[in-house]
């Protein structure tokens, strides 16, 4: 998943996140914030709402809303979802140097 702009803080994350879900009528739908990176943020959500999430996701905010987020892509395990975080910091730090 991926926000613009993007949050500085794991509140900001959930904030973002929950305005999304909010939004679609999904408000009583739980989700736990695994991990960011400041520009990417892995979430986790019960299998049977995955569908939901994403659709929810990719709804355009209110006319003048800057943020939004976005699905990148799903997994079926944390380890999968690390490991994409882990190469996208590793690609970051190739593009800098």
């Amino acid at each position: 998943m991926v926000g613009e702009p993007f949050p500085s803080s794991s509140r900001e994350w959930e904030n973002l996140l929950r305005e999304h879900l909010d939004r679609s009528g999904l408000e009583r739908l739980e989700f736990r914030l695994i991990r960011t990176d400041g520009r990417r943020a892995v979430i986790e959500v019960g299998h049977l709402e995955t569908a939901a999430v994403r659709a929810a996701f990719a709804e355009p905010g209110p006319p003048g809303e800057r943020s939004r987020a976005t699905t990148r892509r799903t997994w079926g395990t944390l380890v999968g979802a690390k490991a994409w975080l882990r190469k996208r910091e590793g690609n970051a730090a190739r593009r800098s140097t």
